[in-house]
């Protein structure tokens, strides 16, 4: 399971390493140490960097602290170019996989990809551009371009230019079909509002129902804020990977 973490302190916020550098035993933070528990239900955890995200930040991002997100230079450097942070974010999940096929203990045959919040993000555009993947969890992301990032105070490294022209999230997202998905979000999400997750949801239902695959699109709300929640999520990747 290739895992990919949201804005934060980068990859240690998935893998149970606290601000010291040690390792802590409570899944602390919105993100949950969610790699952890991957591996915790059986599967096996790649966990990557994201780029402009922990140890991959800028040395004038790294020296305000851990916290503190690298992604605005990067991201913007990418549209200069005529590219976006997304499209390089999918590259390392793409790369990683390519990894992963040299790795005699790993099984591309069942490689799984999921993130929370900006690692949602990821995780949606790349298994609807990996085919190697062949399940995924998106986390506290799934939603409508219109009600969140268009409409809220979001990180610049979530826009592609245009993209409002030719798809809605879902639209996206329904390119993963008929491969298995779940997706999760939490009731008092303040920057992915639920009533649009809720759409978003019955857009991507639809998409499956019309491939037969309805059972393979699985998805839960729950009573929170945006946070990893896996409750179902979790045991349904490792039933399908």
């Amino acid at each position: 399971m290739v895992c990919v973490p949201g804005h934060g302190r980068g990859v240690d916020d998935i893998v149970g390493i606290d601000d010291h550098g040690l390792d802590r035993t409570n899944k602390d933070g919105y993100q949950h140490d969610f790699a952890i528990q991957v591996a915790e239900h059986g599967l096996a955890a790649v966990a990557i960097e994201p780029m402009a995200f922990g140890c991959r930040r800028d040395p004038k991002a790294a020296k305000q602290g851990l916290g503190h997100s690298g992604c605005q230079p990067v991201a913007g450097a990418a549209l200069l170019l005529g590219q976006t942070m997304i499209g390089w974010r999918v590259y390392d999940v793409m790369r990683t996989i390519d990894w992963i096929e040299t790795r005699k203990e790993l099984d591309v045959g069942h490689v799984g990809c999921m993130g929370i919040s900006g690692g949602g993000t990821c995780t949606t555009f790349s298994a609807a551009l990996e085919p190697r993947i062949r399940a995924a969890m998106i986390s506290g992301y799934l939603n409508t371009f219109c009600d969140s990032v268009f409409s809220l105070s979001h990180c610049i490294d979530n826009y592609v230019p245009g993209i409002l022209n030719w798809a809605e999230m879902y639209d996206i997202a329904g390119l993963i079909a008929p491969r298995p998905l779940f997706a999760e979000a939490g009731e008092k999400d303040d920057i992915f509002p639920i009533e649009a997750s809720r759409a978003s949801f019955a857009g991507v239902t639809k998409v499956y129902e019309t491939l037969g695959a309805a059972g393979s699109f699985q998805y839960e709300t729950f009573d929170g804020e945006h946070s990893f929640h896996g409750v179902k999520g979790l045991p349904f990747l490792a039933e399908h990977l």
